[in-house]
């Protein structure tokens, strides 16, 4: 008997041993795999003059894939279903019933790529930097950061200077740092961050050249299970030209670039060739209220200047020719959005929709009213003072559709009489020059948010016309009862409120003519369907699907992504695994545990 029973213990231990190197041997080959032939995800969020290592998310000049893929944030609010939050550092907030605090849960059990538990000291370190340093604060937290405290190993609290019942949508913009790393650095202004720390899915950079860079596996991600790619490769392109070549030699999985013609120039050459035209807010022609030359900025501070301008473009001549036909004629004089057309007053929009529509006549007219006419007879007008009206208009270099747009416009213009050259300049000195109000005319386009708030916050915000901000409001332009309104938007408590203020707000922006809308472009969103599946489109609409990194739902595209050869190999596995089970004599099922996130 107790042979019988030792031979069956034996058996039985010799079939174990047989499953668990199965078992290893198996991962050990997919660890190998995974190193030797990584699954690398090309992707081209922006184009980019020059490939540096600078991944400081507080810095203008990281690469385009730090936020998110490096640095996670507490939440992320999905635009595309009703701001539903989407927990990532945190796993719950809470705002105070006077709207005067929120507390922020954070998520236990991360780790730093580097092996170090993530706490609330990161979090408050983190928050702390941008009161200590206000020219790293991008997204404006100090407008309502009083001050935050720690109240326990994984819970923060923040104290604001005033309610706001929509706080938890800004201050989760603020990047998370580890507190270990970057106390010890002297500036961080200037620190590059060449071998960054972080708790994304996606912290080690494993080569970088001077024409693309790899940013691999994060190992300690809390949510590795989740992540099917091992890579992302970032490639350098600079300009329009090289990003249609490239994309349309299948060189790129994810993207976001405008394509001219894009059925024939992309989609028809490939049935794997996708892509998604959300709409977008619109590109607006702005005017430096604080240019240097004192008469030019007399001139700009003329309302009936700004609306001369306006009726002298052909909108629907710049979609035609610079867009391809990619968008729709900005309508409202206030450039708030066609897809919010049932949060402004129609009464507004047809009052000031005389100066958006196309009337050079009445634009000459208004000019002459001004002083600002053709006295020597050649064509082009001069200021009052006789001087001549020449005006540049600045876009960034390789930005096609902009450059082309800015030669469209300085035709029309040239029509009434008005001298405009074009000028372009690298992004990052486009920026640059836009902070630092070295410029005269400029075109830009517009973040896009769940309402129409976020288009007139970033656009006419002056808190955000300080050189640590992004470039929408950098006209300079400033009005009282436009800041006011901006500040009362998130203390509003029911939907009626929110309709009133958006409300006197385009009425009041469309009265002033602040800038001049010209059209409402598409949001650019190209994918690859050859390789991976899983891709946000308008069938699959979980996020928005953008590359651009000041899109925080990318992190969940992301993980969302598999390679088609995963996908298939999965079912394979499940039938290896059953069988390998099913053939050893007495065994016990094999088990898995699925884990709650």
């Amino acid at each position: 008997m107790i042979s019988v029973l030792f031979k069956k213990f034996t058996v039985g231990l010799h079939s174990i041993v047989i499953l668990v190197s199965a078992f290893f041997s198996i991962a050990s080959y997919a660890a190998y795999d995974a190193a030797k032939n990584p699954v690398t995800l090309t992707i081209v969020p922006e184009h980019r003059d020059h490939i540096i290592a600078n991944f400081n998310p507080f810095s203008k000049l990281s690469m385009p894939t730090t936020h998110q893929f490096m640095f996670e944030p507490l939440i992320i609010f999905n635009t595309l279903q009703n701001n539903k939050p989407e927990y990532r550092l945190a796993v719950h907030y809470r705002l105070d019933k006077d709207l005067k605090g929120i507390s922020f849960t954070l998520r236990e059990g991360v780790k730093w790529s580097d092996g170090t538990p993530f706490t609330a000291d990161d979090v408050l370190y983190s928050y702390s930097l941008v009161q200590q340093h206000p020219e790293l604060d991008a997204h404006a937290i100090n407008q309502w950061l009083e001050h935050i405290e720690k109240r326990g190993p994984y819970e923060v609290y923040m104290k604001l200077k005033k309610p706001n019942a929509l706080v938890a949508y800004t201050l989760v913009l603020q990047p998370i740092v580890p507190k270990h790393q970057w106390e010890k650095v002297k500036d961080i202004a200037t620190f590059a961050n060449a071998t960054p720390i972080g708790t994304g899915p996606f912290t080690e950079i494993t080569e970088l050249k001077d024409d693309a860079y790899l940013q691999c596996a994060n190992p300690q991600f809390w949510q590795a299970d989740q992540r099917h790619i091992d890579c992302l490769r970032y490639p350098k392109v600079s300009n329009n030209d090289e990003f249609i070549r490239g994309i349309a030699n299948g060189e790129f999985d994810w993207s976001g670039g405008f394509i001219p013609d894009i059925d024939r120039r992309y989609a028809s050459f490939s049935p794997h060739f996708k892509y998604w035209l959300p709409p977008a807010s619109n590109i607006s022609l702005m005017f430096n209220f604080k240019t240097t030359h004192p008469e030019i900025q007399a001139v700009f501070e003329q309302v009936d200047f700004r609306r001369a301008v306006s009726m002298s473009i052909q909108r629907q001549l710049l979609i035609d020719i610079a867009a391809f036909g990619q968008g729709e004629p900005s309508q409202y004089a206030s450039g708030v959005s066609p897809q919010f057309k049932n949060w402004v007053d129609p009464i507004s929009t047809e009052k000031y929709l005389p100066f958006m529509t196309f009337n050079p006549l009445l634009a000459a007219n208004r000019l002459d009213k001004l002083g600002i006419v053709d006295h020597d007879g050649d064509g082009w007008r001069e200021l009052p003072s006789g001087e001549p009206l020449s005006l540049s208009l600045l876009t960034p270099y390789g930005w096609s559709d902009f450059n082309t747009t800015a030669l469209l416009v300085s035709e029309m213009l040239g029509r009434i009489g008005i001298h405009v050259e074009p000028e372009e300049s690298e992004f990052s000195d486009f920026v640059q020059r836009l902070a630092d109000g070295q410029y005269q005319l400029a075109l830009t386009n517009y973040p896009e948010g769940s309402t129409p708030f976020k288009y007139f916050d970033t656009a006419f915000n002056s808190d955000y016309q300080s050189s640590q901000f992004p470039r929408y409001a950098m006209h300079f332009y400033q009005d009282p009862q436009i800041d006011h309104l901006l500040t009362q938007f998130p203390l509003a408590t029911n939907a009626y409120q929110r309709l009133a203020i958006i409300r006197q707000l385009n009425r009041i922006t469309a009265s002033l003519q602040i800038t001049v809308p010209l059209y409402n472009t598409v949001q650019f969103y190209q994918y690859n369907t050859e390789r991976f599946e899983g891709w946000f489109n308008e069938n699959n609409p979980i996020a928005s699907p953008l590359a651009w990194p000041q899109v925080p739902e990318r992190l969940l595209h992301v993980l969302a992504l598999r390679p088609k050869k995963l996908a298939a190999s999965d079912s394979n596995s499940t039938t290896d695994s059953t069988s390998l089970s099913s053939a050893l004599p007495d065994a016990e099922p094999v088990q898995t545990q699925q884990q709650h996130q």
